[in-house]
């Protein structure tokens, strides 16, 4: 799956393809989800991911897979690859149309609106090849949130990639800097949560006088 290059293409265009297809019942897996990125192939494929976090599909354990290939895109990515090689295994997990269409059609106005924001060559350095290890690391890091089973926990971590993908792909590197502070604090909150469980777990083992 080739997934370099420099041009700009909105994000918006690839979602509204994913939607088109989900709704004439063609895009039935990940890895048609991911088919036909291009050049822009690694963006693209963080923005589409990491939707599904954000608007998830019901009774999809979408968190885990798709964490799963971002953490693997992550790395790839930082080590400078211009091509990705995912599992077939993961692509070929099927994905339910109609809810599918659902996510892509809710997620496309909100795309679109962060798209009209976005101004490529703003710290352009921070969009570049030279920050590729820095984002390959936070794209790990913040797939790993998502395979956490956190309660609430997929939201800021996806959002945080979403953003991430956009000014990637508008080389925009101001949206890069804001999606690297809120993933963060992303992550700052999935530890909390998961430091909060933790807890409570402990406090009703002593309670029960397991301990």
């Amino acid at each position: 799956m080739a997934m370099s290059g420099t041009s700009y293409r909105p994000a918006s265009m690839a979602v509204r393809r994913v939607m088109a297809q989900a709704e004439v019942g063609q895009a039935t897996t990940i890895g048609m989800l991911l088919d036909g990125l291009g050049s822009t192939g690694v963006p693209l494929a963080v923005v589409l991911l990491a939707l599904p976090s954000v608007l998830p599909i019901p009774f999809l354990p979408t968190g885990p897979v798709m964490g799963t290939l971002l953490m693997l895109i992550g790395v790839e990515f930082g080590l400078g690859a211009t091509r990705l090689r995912l599992p077939g295994a993961l692509l070929r997990i099927g994905l339910p149309r109609d809810a599918l269409a659902a996510v892509f059609r809710r997620a496309l106005p909100r795309v679109e609106r962060i798209e009209r924001w976005l101004r490529p060559g703003r710290l352009r350095w921070l969009a570049g090849a030279a920050a590729r290890p820095l984002l390959g690391v936070s794209i790990v890091l913040l797939g790993f949130a998502l395979i956490l089973p956190v309660p609430f926990g997929n939201p800021p971590p996806g959002i945080a990639l979403i953003l991430l993908g956009l000014g990637l792909l508008a080389r925009d590197g101001l949206a890069v800097l804001i999606a690297l502070c809120l993933g963060l604090l992303a992550l700052a909150w999935v530890l909390a949560i998961n430091a909060g469980a933790l807890y409570a777990l402990h406090l009703a083992v002593v309670a029960l006088g397991w301990w």
